[in-house]
């Protein structure tokens, strides 16, 4: 069996969508459904698009689905949390957070917000890379820094 030309084009235009689902955040298999889920899409549509459209349509296809993926999943891990809270007979064990909250005070508003991104929000570093329009490492970097001045900070209050 020959594969025609714009079989081909399918082909590598779903490669790359999959590596660029993957490079932002997505793990692989979910990748892999997504694209399948685009071509079954393709397929029920009936319809035959010229090179040209082909590949913008896939991706926004591509990423409508990832970002439902994404907001179920979220929401899924949301209403478990929810229900984990509700039903628990166990009560959280609750540190006192009053160092930590005054230690997050003395942070400027970028540091105190990439804390607030990463670990309240949960974006991955990619994301908060393009929330602020720079690098991937400038974040990391930024990220260890804003730690160890919080630990420093705290450090200081446990000396107290």
């Amino acid at each position: 069996m020959k594969i025609n030309h714009y079989e081909k084009e399918l082909i590598n235009i779903a490669n790359e969508i999959i590596g660029f689902l993957i490079n932002n955040g997505a793990k692989k298999n979910d990748a892999q459904d997504i694209m399948q889920d685009v071509f079954v899409k393709l397929l029920q549509a009936d319809i035959l698009l010229a090179p040209d459209k082909l590949r913008p349509w896939l991706y926004r296809v591509a990423l409508s689905r990832f970002y439902d993926i994404y907001r179920r999943q979220k929401r899924y891990r949301d209403i478990l949390l929810e229900q984990y809270a509700q039903y628990s007979e166990v009560e959280p064990i609750l540190a006192d957070y009053s160092g930590l909250q005054r230690a997050l005070e003395k942070l400027n508003d970028y540091q105190s917000a990439l804390i607030v991104l990463y670990y309240d929000d949960r974006k991955h570093i990619n994301d908060i890379a393009m929330i602020y329009d720079v690098s991937s490492s400038k974040i990391k970097v930024d990220l260890y820094r804003t730690r160890q001045q919080l630990k420093d900070i705290m450090m200081g209050y446990e000396n107290e």
